[in-house]
C-alpha cells in the first residue's frame, strides 16, 4: 500500500540506436514503402490501377462506358486514385471525357504477334483487316547494316518501302520494308503492292514462311512521324520488327512498324516448357 504512495519516475525517452557504419543509399522499393499513401482501399496504387484499367480496356472487344464509382469497387482503390487514372487515361487518348455523355473507352485494335500474316489480315485466323497506303519506294543498293540483317552476299539489292497503316482510314501507324532483291529480281522492279509479304509472292513466287524473330520495344514520336499518324510530338509509339523468312529459311525482308500506342496492343500465348 506504501508503495502505491511513492511517486513513479517517469519513463526515459529510448534513444535511437547508433551505427558506426555509414548510412548507406536507400532502396528505392524502401522509399517507395516509406511514402506510399494509407490506401483506404486494398490496391490504392495509380500505377498499379492504370495499368490494371488500361490492360482490361485494352482486351474489351468493345468500347466501355466508365463510372468512377463502380471503378473504385472493381480497381479496390479510392475515387481520388480513380479519377487520375482516368484523367491519364484520357492524356493518353485511350478515353475520352465529356460532362454530357461521361467517360468511354477507345476502342483499341489487339494484334496476334504469334502468327504471321500480310499486313492486310494482321492477326492470321482472327485476321484484323488493316489498309496500306504507299508514301514512298526507293533502290537504296545494299547498305550495309540491312545486309547484315538480311544475310545478303554478291550483287543483291535492297527495295525500301515506306507506307502509312490504316484501320478504316484511321491511321496507326507507319511501316517501312526492307525487300531484298537477287540481280534478276532488281530489274525493272514494279511496285504495285506496298506489303512486302504480297509483294515478293505476286511477283517473285516468294512465299514468306514466318519470323525469323519479331523484336518489340518502344519510342517516341518525332516530328514528322507525329504529323503523319495525328499525335504530338514525344507521344508514345510501339516499335515492332519482323525478319521475314521464305521457305528455304533465308531472310527476305527487314519489316519495321512505328505504332500509336493508344490504339494498338499486341496479344500472344506463354507456353510453360517441360
Amino acid at each position: 500500500m506504501a508503495d502505491d504512495l511513492l511517486p513513479r519516475q517517469a519513463a526515459q525517452p529510448r534513444l535511437p540506436a547508433v551505427s558506426n557504419h555509414p548510412a548507406g543509399p536507400v532502396r528505392p522499393e524502401t522509399v517507395y514503402q516509406r511514402h506510399r499513401q494509407t490506401p483506404d482501399r486494398l490496391n490504392n496504387s495509380m500505377r498499379r490501377a492504370y495499368d490494371l484499367l488500361r490492360s482490361s480496356l485494352q482486351s474489351s472487344p468493345e468500347s466501355l462506358y466508365l463510372v468512377e464509382s463502380e471503378l473504385t469497387e472493381s480497381l479496390s482503390a479510392s475515387r481520388n486514385t480513380v479519377r487520375a487514372v482516368l484523367q491519364l487515361l484520357a492524356k493518353d487518348g485511350l478515353v475520352t471525357r465529356s460532362p454530357k455523355r461521361g467517360t468511354r473507352s477507345a476502342h483499341v485494335t489487339t494484334l496476334r504477334i504469334n502468327q504471321i500474316a500480310p499486313v492486310e489480315a494482321f492477326g492470321g485466323e482472327s485476321a484484323v483487316h488493316t489498309q496500306l497506303r504507299a508514301l514512298d519506294y526507293q533502290i537504296l543498293g545494299c547498305p550495309g547494316l540491312v545486309r547484315e540483317r538480311l544475310q545478303l552476299v554478291g550483287d543483291w539489292t535492297v527495295l525500301m518501302m515506306e507506307s502509312l497503316v490504316l484501320r478504316h482510314e484511321l491511321v496507326l501507324g507507319i511501316l517501312v520494308s526492307y525487300v531484298a532483291l537477287s540481280p534478276e529480281q532488281s530489274r525493272d522492279v514494279v511496285v504495285d503492292e506496298p506489303d512486302a509479304i504480297l509483294f515478293l509472292e505476286k511477283h517473285f513466287d516468294v512465299r514468306i514462311r514466318g519470323t525469323k524473330s519479331t523484336t518489340i520495344g518502344a519510342t517516341a514520336a518525332d516530328e514528322q512521324s507525329a504529323r503523319l499518324v495525328g499525335v504530338e510530338v514525344g507521344a508514345p509509339m510501339l516499335f515492332l520488327e519482323d525478319v521475314l523468312e521464305d521457305e528455304q529459311g533465308q531472310p527476305r525482308a527487314l519489316s519495321q512498324f512505328r505504332l500509336r500506342s493508344d490504339l494498338i496492343a499486341f496479344q500472344t500465348h506463354a507456353v510453360r516448357s517441360a
